[in-house]
C-alpha cells in the first residue's frame, strides 16, 4: 500500500475515534443568560454561592442496569459549583463559592440532581437556583428539568448538561420582580451582624479550594 493510502486510512481511523468519543452537548462557556429587558448584565452585585461539606464531596451515580447503580469517582458537586459560577458570572459582578469575606449582596444554593443509565447514555438532571439577600429575605426559587439530546458520556459531559440546564434557572433569577427591586435600590450592603447571622444559619462554610 502506498504512503498516500497509508494516510487516508489513518486520518479515517482517527476521525471515527473522534466522532465516538466527542460530545454533541455545547461547552459550558458558551451558554449565554437571556437579555434582560432595561439591564445591561452583569447587574452591580456580590453573590456567595453556598455549597455545603457534603455537597462539595457528593459523587454522581449512574445507571449501569435495570436494577443496578454505582458511584462514580465524578465529583459532581463541585462541577455543579463551577459551572454555576461561570454562568452566574455572566449576570452578576462577583461571584464566589463559600467566601463570605466578598460581602454578598446575595446568596444562593444550588440543587442539582444528574442521571445517566449505561442503556441508553442519556444524561437527565434536575436543576435549581434558590436565592437570598444575603441577611436571609427570599428571592425566589428558580427550578427546570433537562434531558440531552444527543448520546452522552457522563464523565465529560456533566458540567456542559449542568450549564444548559441551570440556564433557566438563571434567566428567571435575572428576570425576577425581587431582584429588579434590589437593584432599583442599588443593591445596598446589608446589615453586617445581620448578614453573619443568617449565613452561619446555613452551616459550616467549607474552604472551596
Amino acid at each position: 500500500m502506498s504512503m498516500a493510502g497509508r494516510n487516508w486510512i489513518g486520518a479515517a481511523l482517527a476521525a471515527l475515534l473522534v466522532a465516538g468519543c466527542a460530545s454533541g452537548l455545547p461547552p459550558a462557556a458558551s451558554v449565554d443568560p437571556a437579555p434582560v429587558p432595561g439591564v445591561a448584565l452583569p447587574f452591580n452585585a456580590r453573590v456567595m454561592i453556598y455549597m455545603g461539606e457534603n455537597d462539595l464531596k457528593r459523587k454522581m451515580s449512574i445507571q449501569i442496569s435495570r436494577y443496578q447503580s454505582e458511584e462514580t469517582k465524578v465529583l459532581d458537586g463541585r462541577i455543579l459549583a463551577e459551572t454555576a459560577q461561570a454562568l452566574l458570572t455572566k449576570g452578576f459582578r462577583q461571584v464566589a463559592v463559600n467566601d463570605p469575606s466578598i460581602r454578598p449582596h446575595i446568596v444562593v444554593r444550588l440543587i442539582g440532581r444528574p442521571s445517566w443509565s449505561k442503556q441508553d447514555t442519556t444524561l437527565k438532571i434536575g436543576c435549581g437556583i434558590d436565592a437570598w439577600t444575603a441577611d436571609g429575605v427570599p428571592l425566589g426559587n428558580f427550578v427546570a428539568r433537562w434531558e440531552s439530546p444527543v448520546k452522552t458520556d457522563y464523565q465529560s459531559d456533566v458540567g456542559p448538561g449542568y450549564a444548559q440546564c441551570l440556564k433557566k434557572p438563571l434567566d428567571e433569577l435575572l428576570s425576577s420582580p425581587n431582584l429588579a427591586r434590589l437593584a432599583g435600590q442599588g443593591f445596598r450592603d446589608p446589615h453586617p451582624k445581620a448578614a453573619e447571622e443568617w449565613l452561619r444559619s446555613l452551616g459550616p462554610i467549607p474552604a472551596w479550594q
